[in-house]
C-alpha cells in the first residue's frame, strides 16, 4: 500500500528534508525518482608505473668515435699554452700521434703546419703533456688509434 504524505503540513520544503521524513536516502531515491540507485561501477586501479625508464638508444659507432676524439681534444686544450698576437687568429695544424697499447703517447709530429711555428710547437707540447689517451670505450679498436692524425685548432 502506498502511503500519501502531505509535505506542506510537515513544514518540509527542501528535498533532502523531505526524503529524510520519508526515510529515504537522498542519493538512493531522489535522483532516480523513487528508483534504487544504480550500483556504482568500480574504478579500475591505476596501472602500475614502471619505476625503471626505458634505456636510451645506444649511440652509433660514429657517435662513439666523435665523442672520444672530442674528449681527447678537450684534454689537449687544458694543456695548451699559447697567447695569440692577433685576436682573430685561429691557426690549425694536423699532428700524427703514435700510441702504445696502454694508450701512452709514444710520439707526436707535425704533419700539416698552421704556418705559425709558435702555435705548432705549443699544440705539440699540449698533446705530449697529456702523456696518455683515456681508455677506449667499448666498440672502438686500438688499431684505429695506434697511429692516427688529429686536427687541432686554437678556437673550436
Amino acid at each position: 500500500m502506498i502511503k500519501t504524505v502531505n509535505i506542506a503540513q510537515m513544514g518540509l520544503h527542501r528535498p533532502a528534508l523531505i526524503l529524510a521524513a520519508l526515510g529515504l536516502s537522498a542519493c538512493a531515491q531522489f535522483a532516480g525518482h523513487g528508483q534504487p540507485a544504480p550500483t556504482p561501477t568500480p574504478t579500475p586501479e591505476p596501472a602500475a608505473v614502471n619505476a625503471t625508464p626505458p634505456a636510451p638508444p645506444q649511440p652509433s659507432p660514429q657517435e662513439v668515435l666523435a665523442d672520444y676524439v672530442d674528449h681527447v681534444r678537450k684534454r689537449i686544450r687544458t694543456n695548451m699554452v699559447y697567447k695569440s698576437r692577433k685576436p682573430a687568429e685561429n691557426p690549425e695544424a694536423v699532428y700524427q700521434v703514435v700510441l702504445l697499447p696502454d694508450m701512452t703517447i709514444f710520439s707526436v709530429k707535425v704533419v700539416t703546419s698552421s704556418g705559425n711555428k709558435r702555435f705548432d710547437q705549443a699544440a705539440k707540447r699540449a698533446i705530449e703533456k697529456i702523456r696518455s689517451y683515456p681508455a677506449l670505450p667499448n666498440g672502438l679498436e686500438f688499431s684505429l688509434f695506434q697511429t692516427h692524425k688529429i686536427k687541432y685548432r686554437l678556437h673550436d
